[in-house]
């Protein structure tokens, strides 16, 4: 990626076309997918492929809001909400989920890759789950 921005359109579009290579692509070898320590970017990777190439006829939008990028020269830190919603081939939504997620991108040879990713469900200060942000 030659800039942040280029995440959140490159994940939409990878997302859209099942292009797991693509979407694999925007991690660094040594990434860290928070609540998945002890996995790399090769389980990832399996993760992502399977997720992907399961969806049959299915589709999958995602759309980001609130996107907050604070960056240095070979550092970056982005956050947003995402929500993914599956789409039948007649354009309609059979389900969906809202989350927030928070990257930390490094440069290395002049591309952003993300280094660490953490998805969360947003709770409120009763620990009940705020789906319609």
């Amino acid at each position: 990626m030659e800039n942040i921005t280029n995440f959140f359109s490159s994940y939409k579009k990878a997302a859209w076309d099942k292009d797991s290579a693509t979407m694999i692509n925007l991690y660094d070898d040594n990434v860290l997918i928070f609540d998945m320590w002890d996995k790399g970017l090769e389980e990832w990777s399996t993760i992502i492929t399977s997720w992907l190439t399961t969806l049959n006829e299915e589709r999958v939008n995602v759309t980001f809001d609130n996107i907050e990028i604070q960056q240095d020269e070979n550092i970056a830190f982005a956050s947003a909400l995402i929500q993914f919603q599956a789409i039948t081939p007649d354009n309609k939504v059979i389900r969906s989920m809202k989350n927030r997620i928070s990257l930390g991108f490094i440069k290395k040879e002049g591309a952003w890759k993300v280094k660490h990713q953490h998805t969360s469900a947003p709770i409120d200060s009763n620990l009940n789950a705020i789906l319609n942000l």
